[in-house]
C-alpha cells in the first residue's frame, strides 16, 4: 500500500467477511469435534473377533470388489452370527490387493470406496455394537510409498534417507538386501525382509515412531476401536528370527503409547508369528495371537493329553491390563484353510468327518477365554490352499461365497480376472474367480440358512457366548485336559457354565457333572449323528456321571 493512501472499507462487507470467519471457524471446530467424538458402543457381549478381507466380502456396487458400503450392508449378517468385532485386514491406499504394502497412511484404498464412505461403515457397525480394529502395517512400506521414492531419489539428503535402512554401499550376497537405481545412476541398497517391494522401515530413527504415533493418533480420532500390529516380531533384526528381544521393546513402546493416551478400552493385539511361547510372552504386556494353540490343535485335531495346557498356560493374566488379553484363533489370512487341510489332507476327502472335526475343534476355540477370532468364510466351510506359487496366498482370500450359484447381488468376484490374466483354470478359478469353491457344493450362506449346516453351528455356539456371560467373559479352569476329554469350567459371578468336549473319533470318557448344573445346548458327531442345538433339561439334583461319546460336545450351565 502506497503512503498517504486512505482506504474506505465498507461496513457491510467487513461485517459480511467477519461473520464468515466466525462461520469458518465453527465449523472447522465442530468438524474436529465430530472427528473426535467415537459412538458409544454397548458393553462387548460374545467377545468374538471376525477377521475380514473387505475385497472378498460384499460388493455394494457390481464391480465385483468387495467394499465400505458392502459391509455395512451386511451388519445383520454380522449381528444373527453373534460377532462384536471386526478386524479389518488392511484397508490404507495401497499397492497390492492384499494392502500389506502400504502407499498411504492418511487416506483409505480407493477400490473399496471414498473416505466418507469408510466413517459411515464404522459409524454403521458402531451402532449395532460391533467394535473395529484397523490393521497397522509399521513394520514396511510399499516401495512406491512417496518417502521411500524420496528418499531413492535424492539419498542422504532426503528427510525420508533414515526412515528405511539404506545405503549406498554395495550389499550383494547379503539376505534380504534389495536395490533400486535412482534417475542420477546411483544404486540405492534397502533391507526388506518380507520382500524387495516391502522396504522395512527403521525403528532405531526415532522419527519413524513419532510417524507412528501420529497414524495412531489419526486413524483413533477417526473413531477405529482397535489395532491390529502387523509383524511386530520383526520390527527389528536381520533374518526371520534375529532381533525379537529387540522387537519386542519397539512394540511395548507401541503399547505403552497407545494405553497411556487412549486408555484400556482400545483392543490391541499383535500378530507374532510364532509358536514359542518363550517368544509370545516377550511381548507382553502387549496382547498377541495365540499362535501355540493354532499349531497345537493343528496337530493334534483329535485330541491329546495336555493339549489346552500346553497351549495356553503362558498367558499369564497378571501381565496384562485387560480380560481381553487372550487371541486364540485357527484360521488366518496366512494359512491353509482349516476346513480344507481336515477334509483334504487328515481325512482323505472324506467331507463328513472333516467336517465334524472342523466344528469340534472350533467349539474348543470358542469356548476358550479372551477373544477368539474367526476368519470370514469359516462359518461357512469356505474352502482355499496357499499356493507355493504365484497367485501365492490368494486362494485362501478368496471370495465370501453367498449364493447356491455363485453369482447375485453383492457376490464378488474379484479373483475371476486375476485367474484369467494368469492363465489359472485349476477349479474353473478363470471362471468364477475360486478356485476350491464349486455351485451347489453346499459352501454358501445360502445353502446353509437352515438345517444342520457349519453356519448355523457357528451362529449358535458365538450366541451362546452372548447369552451366558460367564462363557465369554468367565475365568477359566481347565478341568480335564485328556486326549478323549475337554472339560472347561468359566465363571463370571454366580454364573457358571460347563463345556464337555470329546475331540476322540473313538473312546469314550465320563466327568461328574455337579448337582444344580443344567444341560442348555449339545452336539453329536458320533457315528452316523451329526446333530446340534439347544436344550432346556431342569438342573441335576445330584452329582451326575455323564458318559462323553466319541465327538461329542455338551454345554451347562449353574446361576
Amino acid at each position: 500500500m502506497k503512503k498517504g493512501v486512505t482506504v474506505r472499507v465498507n461496513k457491510k462487507f467487513l461485517y459480511l467477511i467477519v461473520t464468515l470467519s466466525i462461520i469458518l471457524i465453527l465449523t472447522h471446530s465442530c468438524a474436529l469435534l465430530q472427528l473426535k467424538e467415537k459412538t458409544e458402543i454397548p458393553e462387548p457381549s460374545s467377545n468374538t473377533m471376525y477377521s475380514l478381507l473387505i475385497r472378498s466380502f460384499y460388493d455394494s456396487d457390481g464391480d465385483g470388489i468387495g467394499d465400505f458400503r458392502g459391509v455395512a450392508q451386511k451388519v445383520e449378517y454380522f449381528k444373527e452370527l453373534g460377532i462384536d468385532t471386526i478386524w479389518f485386514l488392511p484397508f490404507n491406499k495401497a499397492k497390492s490387493y492384499h494392502g500389506y504394502d502400504v502407499e498411504d497412511y492418511y487416506d483409505v484404498e480407493p477400490d473399496y470406496g471414498t473416505f466418507e464412505e469408510f466413517k459411515e461403515m464404522l459409524k454403521i457397525l458402531n451402532e449395532n455394537g460391533i467394535r473395529v480394529v484397523m490393521d497397522l502395517v509399521v513394520n514396511h512400506t510399499a516401495n512406491t510409498h512417496p518417502w521411500f521414492k524420496d528418499a531413492v531419489e535424492n539419498t542422504t539428503s532426503s528427510p525420508y534417507w533414515n526412515y528405511y535402512i539404506m545405503t549406498l554401499e554395495d550389499k550383494s550376497g547379503h539376505a534380504h538386501w534389495h536395490w533400486k537405481m535412482n534417475s542420477k545412476g546411483q544404486k540405492v541398497w534397502y533391507f526388506g525382509l518380507f520382500d524387495l517391494s516391502m522396504p522395512d522401515l527403521n525403528f532405531s530413527n526415532l522419527a519413524v515412531m513419532e510417524e507412528v504415533k501420529k497414524i495412531i493418533d489419526f486413524w483413533y480420532l477417526v473413531g477405529v476401536d482397535g489395532f491390529r500390529l502387523d509383524a511386530p516380531k520383526h520390527y527389528m533384526g536381520w533374518d526371520w528370527d534375529d532381533g525379537i528381544t529387540q522387537s519386542a521393546q519397539v512394540a511395548r513402546q507401541i503399547e505403552s503409547y497407545i494405553r497411556t493416551k487412549y486408555g484400556n478400552d482400545v483392543i490391541l493385539v499383535g500378530e507374532v508369528f510364532d509358536g514359542n511361547p518363550s517368544v509370545l510372552s516377550q511381548f507382553a504386556p502387549l496382547p498377541v495371537f495365540n499362535f501355540t494353540f493354532m499349531y497345537n490343535i493343528r496337530s493334534n485335531y483329535e485330541g491329546q493329553d495336555n493339549l489346552l495346557q500346553n497351549a495356553i498356560s503362558w498367558v499369564n493374566s497378571n501381565t496384562y491390563y485387560l480380560a481381553s488379553y487372550h487371541f486364540p484363533f485357527i484360521d488366518n489370512h496366512d494359512l491353509d484353510r482349516w476346513i480344507s487341510v481336515l477334509i483334504d489332507q487328515k481325512y482323505s476327502g472324506n467331507v463328513t468327518n472333516g467336517t465334524k472335526q472342523y466344528l469340534l475343534t472350533n467349539a474348543v476355540l470358542l469356548s476358550l477365554k479372551g477373544i477368539p477370532t474367526i476368519y470370514y468364510g469359516c462359518e461357512i466351510g469356505l474352502r482355499g490352499w496357499k499356493w507355493g506359487t504365484d497367485p501365492w496366498d490368494m486362494p485362501v482370500r478368496e471370495p465370501m461365497q453367498w449364493y447356491t450359484t455363485q453369482s447375485g447381488t453383492g457376490q464378488t468376484y474379484w479373483t475371476k480376472s486375476v485367474y484369467q490374466a494368469k492363465n489359472i483354470t485349476f477349479g474353473n478359478a478363470n471362471a468364477d474367480g475360486a478356485m476350491y469353491d464349486e455351485p451347489n457344493d453346499g459352501v454358501s450362506v445360502q445353502e446353509q440358512e437352515t438345517g444342520y449346516t457349519i453356519l448355523n453351528f457357528f451362529r449358535q455356539f458365538i450366541n451362546l457366548r452372548k447369552e451366558y456371560p460367564a462363557l465369554s467373559k468367565g475365568t477359566i479352569t481347565i478341568e480335564r485336559d485328556w486326549k478323549n476329554l475337554i472339560a472347561i469350567k468359566r465363571t463370571y459371578g454366580s454364573q457358571e457354565i460347563l463345556v464337555l468336549i470329546n475331540l476322540d473319533p473313538q473312546y469314550s470318557n465320563n466327568f461328574s457333572v455337579p448337582a444344580g448344573y443344567k444341560w442348555i445346548w449339545y452336539a453329536f458327531f458320533n457315528g452316523s449323528n451329526f446333530e446340534f442345538g439347544p436344550k432346556n433339561e431342569l438342573p441335576l439334583s445330584q452329582n451326575t456321571n455323564w458318559t462323553v461319546n466319541p465327538r461329542q460336545i455338551y454345554v451347562f450351565v449353574k446361576n
